[in-house]
């Protein structure tokens, strides 16, 4: 009996390790955090090209670390952060749903008319 609950515990301790644990942006963090990433890359994309390919990954580069930055996070936290949903198509696909409908929101909010 003693052997089932040592291995009992085990199991469920080593489940518990791959809930999201406090490195992982939450899914209202990572809505916002995409939603930016997706727009510097519209802008990034509207730049005409330069003579260098390294300088315009470079740039690139820096406006991904630019929108980190804006919202307080690491490349690292991030990149985990985003492993774990790839992880997880259920919660992923909540992710991904919520930045379409975040992106919805914001593109109406530029073709309505402002009432003063």
């Amino acid at each position: 009996m003693k052997r089932f609950a040592i291995i009992v515990l085990i199991v469920f301790v080593c489940c518990k390790k791959k809930s999201s644990g406090n490195n992982i942006l939450q899914i209202e963090d990572m809505k916002t955090l995409m939603w930016d990433m997706s727009t510097a890359d519209e802008w990034f994309n509207q730049i005409p090209p330069t003579d260098s390919l390294h300088k315009t990954r470079s740039q690139n580069i820096l406006l991904y670390e630019q929108v980190f930055a804006s919202h307080n996070i690491t490349k690292k936290q991030f990149y985990n952060s985003y492993q774990y949903y790839q992880t997880r198509p259920d919660k992923m696909k909540i992710l991904l749903d919520s930045v379409s409908a975040y992106g919805e929101r914001i593109k109406n909010n530029y073709k309505s008319p402002k009432k003063y």
